[in-house]
């Protein structure tokens, strides 16, 4: 059985893109499971994250993104440090794409997954910039779901329906398959303008808000500093986080297949 592929997304920077994906997957390989993730991002902050340097010859997203080759993702493919946990790796280089003005561009990155055997992974995750450019776009037709992250502020509501749009405009004219399968809310502080902000996200999107909600403690970036998976880190009080992606991993019931 193929397992779904599923972009981490919001056109807004910081709100903890990376964070649920690398939490995501830290969760998932504590469960014993196996995560493939591609890092479409090229800030490279998951490549990072997840300890790996970008060396020359390495085939990155770049690369399956700068022809089109069926299949070619499978040698893009690398081992991390994180016990059952593969890498799509991205650097700089992948700002290039958003200059080609190729007319297949935005398709590559599906067919490069075209005709490969994925069952040996639970979830395929996708690390997606914090733009609505042409990697997102390719990245949304390779796809089988989204989650939107998002900090419960002024301009969540706004970022999410941006998306909400670009998803809407994907699977009407290239990937009819393409479920939004949950908003995220991350980074969330108790202060009065982030329970508004929360509250005004759930009266907008309902039961699509996950229940879950990851708050925003210094353990996720010194996690991420020491290229730890979260539920290996100890201190500044983990045990929160480890719980956090551990509750969204089953709200996404990625580990049976689909969604809640």
């Amino acid at each position: 059985m193929q397992p779904r592929k599923i972009a981490i997304a919001n056109q807004k920077g910081g709100v903890g893109k990376t964070a649920t994906a690398l939490g995501l997957a830290s969760a998932v390989s504590a469960k014993g499971g196996k995560v493939l993730v591609i890092d479409a991002d090229s800030q490279g902050n998951a490549t990072n994250g997840l300890g790996v340097t970008v060396d020359a010859g390495m085939l990155t997203t770049y690369h399956l993104m700068n022809r089109t080759a069926e299949g070619s993702a499978a040698d893009a493919v690398v081992a991390t440090e994180w016990e059952g946990v593969d890498l799509i790796p991205a650097d700089e280089e992948l700002g290039k794409i958003e200059s080609d003005g190729s007319n297949d561009l935005v398709f590559r990155l599906d067919v490069a997954f075209e005709g490969l055997d994925l069952s040996p992974y639970d979830i395929v995750l996708f690390d997606c910039a914090p733009s609505l450019g042409k990697v997102l776009f390719a990245v949304l037709i390779a796809a089988d779901g989204v989650v939107a992250v998002t900090e419960p502020t002024i301009d969540s509501v706004q970022g999410v329906e941006k998306l909400d749009e670009t998803i809407r405009t994907v699977r009407k004219r290239a990937n009819p398959k393409l479920a939004f399968d949950k908003v995220v809310l991350s980074r969330r502080r108790n202060t009065g303008e982030h329970i508004f902000r929360e509250q005004e996200l759930r009266d907008s999107y309902g039961d699509l808000v996950a229940r879950t909600i990851i708050p925003e403690l210094a353990a996720r970036q010194d996690a991420h500093s020491l290229r730890q998976p979260i539920h290996q880190f100890r201190g500044g009080r983990a045990l929160s986080l480890q719980t956090a992606y551990s509750d969204l991993l089953t709200e996404l019931a990625i580990l049976s297949g689909g969604t809640q």
